[in-house]
């Protein structure tokens, strides 16, 4: 797997997509072959899943030339709330929240933030949100 903690702190921004998840953290986005981009970054050809994707696609926040949902009246509207739930459940991460919070805080804190919330206390990793432990060490992490 590649490692995300090679990127440039200015280029992780970019990596935040509307729904507020850190491409960075995905294991889409981490593998070495077949890798995606991220949901905001503009590379042809894209990924068939950022191409049906309803969130990136929003005709609300793109009238509104919104990068982010968190600014949008609808919110949660239905996308939000499935994804919200799923991800909730399966990887503890709210995409709900952190649009709200980029909202408060801004892109390059909220970009920090979750920089040390996802670095792994062993080796220093970026860690994986779909994994429950280090792709380099191998160490299980807990939120907390």
């Amino acid at each position: 797997m590649r490692s995300g903690s090679r990127k440039s702190p200015t280029s992780a921004t970019i990596l935040i997509a509307a729904c507020g998840l850190n491409c960075r953290l995905c294991r889409a986005y981490i593998r070495e072959r077949n890798s995606c981009p991220g949901c905001r970054v503009t590379r042809i050809p894209k990924p068939e899943t950022r191409i049906r994707c309803e969130i990136k696609t929003c005709a609300r926040r793109k009238r509104k030339s919104q990068q982010f949902c968190g600014s949008c009246s609808q919110l949660p509207c239905s996308p939000m709330q499935r994804l919200d739930k799923r991800y909730r459940v399966k990887y503890n991460v709210s995409p709900i929240a952190n649009v709200k919070r980029i909202k408060v805080v801004g892109i390059r804190r909220f970009v920090a933030e979750e920089k040390d919330r996802w670095q792994c206390r062993n080796c220093g990793e970026v860690l994986c949100m779909h994994n429950p432990q280090c792709v380099r060490c191998g160490k299980p992490y807990h939120e907390g």
